[in-house]
């Protein structure tokens, strides 16, 4: 790794194996005590490997996992503290998630700290839930939940998703420009 040096090495929060069985998808965590305390000890074991600090990025749900007993925020923020990793926030999967499980995106963001690096993707609606495909231009609630996110943090690299139905050049430049567009703003607002 030392000779690549990323500027960032991220990770979702999630679970993908059982025992020999491994799953291809995301699978959420319950936001338990005991989930914390596992997710941390990763955590450390792979800074500790890479010799690095790494991100964790929030995922996108479509059930509540069973056993939760804090939010999804206040758990990021948790295991930030504990393990001194940041944060990699997907403003599209707080959104989709806002819809889906009834969760406030404002208050996850109010929990966060040490966000690093932002996400924008697109989503997909479909049988009366949003699927973050990434294949699609950012929404306007979610453009509007970026920029609260980048009132709170401040400018934060970010990252338009799409790799699904790509489109031309041109529309991905377009919603990049749109997100430095909001970077500068707020930056100009911060001076």
């Amino acid at each position: 790794m030392g000779w690549i040096e990323p500027t960032f090495v991220s990770e979702h929060l999630c679970w993908g194996a059982s025992g020999a069985r491994h799953f291809n998808d995301l699978l959420p965590l319950p936001c338990s005590r005991e989930a914390l305390a596992h997710v941390a000890q990763r955590v450390e074991l792979i800074q500790d490997a890479l010799r690095r600090r790494i991100l964790i990025e929030n995922i996108s749900m479509y059930v509540e996992p069973a056993g939760g007993e804090m939010q999804e925020g206040e758990f990021l923020a948790e295991l930030a503290r504990r393990t001194g990793c940041g944060v990699l926030l997907d403003v599209n999967n707080l959104y989709v998630n806002q819809h889906n499980l009834g969760r406030d995106a404002l208050t996850q963001l109010a929990a966060l700290h040490s966000v690093e690096e932002i996400h924008l993707a697109g989503h997909l609606p479909r049988d009366g839930l949003l699927v973050d495909h990434h294949g699609d231009r950012v929404a306007d609630a979610v453009w509007r939940l970026y920029e609260a996110a980048l009132e709170r943090f401040g400018p934060v690299p970010t990252l338009i998703e799409w790799d699904t139905d790509i489109p031309p050049l041109e529309v991905l430049l377009e919603e990049a420009a749109k997100a430095a567009a909001r970077i500068k703003a707020r930056h100009a607002l911060a001076a």
